[in-house]
């Protein structure tokens, strides 16, 4: 599961983890930060927009993990 609760910490490769209208808990791996949110990969190129108001739960660092500057600037 989860070890990170801090939203802001969130990097590129980090495993993030939500849970959808229905309340099952998911994962996803974290590309992009843009003006919504984090958008991650699913698996099979399946896109999901995770929000800190709205359904992050929490995030365990990735191995190859790196920030993302670009999206620090958009915001």
């Amino acid at each position: 599961m989860w070890k990170d609760e801090l939203f802001d910490e969130i990097q590129i490769g980090d495993k993030v983890f939500y849970d959808t209208p229905q309340g099952q808990v998911h994962s996803a791996k974290a590309k992009f930060r843009g003006p919504a949110g984090w958008v991650c990969d699913r698996g099979r190129g399946q896109p999901v927009v995770i929000n800190e108001g709205a359904n992050y739960l929490g995030h365990s660092k990735g191995r190859a993990r790196k920030p993302d500057y670009l999206g620090e600037f958009a915001l």
